[in-house]
């Protein structure tokens, strides 16, 4: 007699469920009886025994409900307290745990009818929800590796930055003082300043400037959280004299990877901080629209201008570039003569979410 699939699905459910607290005492013991590192920590025997009774659980829902694809599925969840391990050693656990559940059930199925079918759908089931588990086990630990790896280069930049301020900011600031106070001392005895002086003191000037914009980028190792704040932060910090500053950000920001807002962040900055400096302009404005597809920022000034052929080769241009280049990004500098100059970043976004992620 040849039985529905529904109703062998239901004996192989029962059989499941009824020799599930045996399994699951089975696979302890075998843990325990393991002459790895494994026997020696009972928190992770327990870790390995909460995991295998989840994944029978999963098994005998898989065979009271449609078989489900694998690919709509989401990820499982994950207890709080439960102990990441490396995928090998949760591959390991997998297979005991298969092990000991196909041969309970082949010893509870002996000389039954369609015992090879009901075997079949625990065998099915069981796989189905391991392999879910391992792609998510090993999703979690390369994602830890990253972050560790992420972590290590905060620490490197932030050994870097402090490095640079204790040491090289301050024999540069020192420096610096000592010319200034040479200047102010040939002026009070209405003495020429030999030019050299002042060349020195505007080099070690622009010396300094640039050394606390580099520690400022090594630094800046944490997403933002918000170009918004970011900026106005930024904006509080600079002399502009009579120019006139405008920000605007328009769009969600969530839809921007976050390591994608950090290096939009440092582009618009730059350009920012470049108009200031030299464009001599009566306003400023920075405007950046996100939409779900693509990040667009435009910096624009009514300053002096000047021809982008020659300052390419700048290493605040270049470094734009390459920030931009480094997200998906391409970055457009546009100045006509002296009718102020426009510097835009384009992201696109849903190539950079496929990517990064969020």
């Amino acid at each position: 007699m040849v039985v529905g699939n529904d109703a062998l699905r239901r004996t192989a459910a029962e059989v499941l469920e009824r020799r599930r607290q045996p399994i699951l005492a089975a696979y302890r013991q075998r843990l325990a009886a393991a002459s790895d590192d494994l026997a020696a920590a009972a928190d992770l025997i327990d870790s390995y025994t909460t995991q295998a009774d989840v994944l029978v659980r999963e098994a005998l829902a898989e065979l009271r409900g449609a078989p489900t694809d694998p690919l709509s599925t989401p990820p499982p969840t994950v207890c709080a307290d439960a102990v990441e391990l490396h995928p090998r050693e949760c591959f390991r656990a997998v297979i005991a745990l298969a092990d000991i559940v196909l041969a309970d059930a082949l010893e509870q199925m002996c000389g039954q009818p369609n015992q090879s079918a009901v075997l079949a759908l625990v065998a099915d089931a069981l796989t189905r929800t391991t392999l879910t588990r391992l792609l998510d086990s090993s999703s979690r630990y390369a994602a830890g590796l990253m972050n560790e790896v992420h972590q290590a280069q905060i620490a490197e930049r932030s050994l870097i930055a402090r490095e640079l301020h204790d040491r090289l900011g301050h024999s540069l600031s020192a420096a610096y003082r000592n010319l200034e106070a040479h200047e102010l001392a040939q002026e009070r005895r209405n003495e020429d300043v030999d030019r050299r002086v002042v060349i020195a003191r505007e080099s070690l000037h622009d010396a300094v400037g640039y050394l606390r914009v580099l520690i400022a980028d090594l630094r800046l190792s944490q997403p933002l959280g918000s170009l918004d704040e970011a900026l106005a932060n930024f904006l509080s910090t600079v002399e502009t004299g009579g120019t006139r500053l405008h920000t605007e950000i328009n769009g969600d920001e969530s839809w921007v990877p976050p390591e994608v807002l950090d290096e939009v962040f440092l582009v618009v900055r730059e350009a920012l901080r470049n108009a200031v400096a030299h464009a001599d302009a009566r306003v400023i404005r920075a405007v950046v629209d996100i939409t779900p597809h693509e990040l667009r920022a435009t910096v624009a000034d009514d300053g002096v201008g000047f021809d982008p052929a020659t300052a390419r080769d700048g290493s605040g241009m270049r470094a734009m570039a390459e920030r931009a280049a480094a997200v998906g990004g391409r970055l457009a500098v546009r100045a006509a003569g002296r009718q102020g100059v426009s510097v835009e970043l384009v992201v696109p976004l849903l190539a950079v979410g496929a990517g990064v992620g969020r």
